[in-house]
């Protein structure tokens, strides 16, 4: 089954993720809220959250 990992900022600017099924509904969230982003990620890791590494950009053909 396909899951959408969300991040988000709450209101008082901490950083929460959720787990989300395609057609949007929460099936799991973060447990507490972090300062941080990247202890935010490190914490949805725990739960089955992939990082996925960055795709190269594409080279741009040149037309003349």
């Amino acid at each position: 089954m396909s899951f959408i990992w969300r991040f988000y900022q709450d209101q008082d600017r901490h950083w929460r993720w959720q787990r989300l099924t395609v057609d949007r509904s929460v099936i799991a969230e973060s447990r507490a809220a972090h300062r941080q982003y990247d202890e935010c990620v490190a914490d949805a890791q725990g739960k089955g959250y992939i990082v996925e590494p960055a795709q190269p950009k594409l080279a741009r053909k040149h037309y003349r």
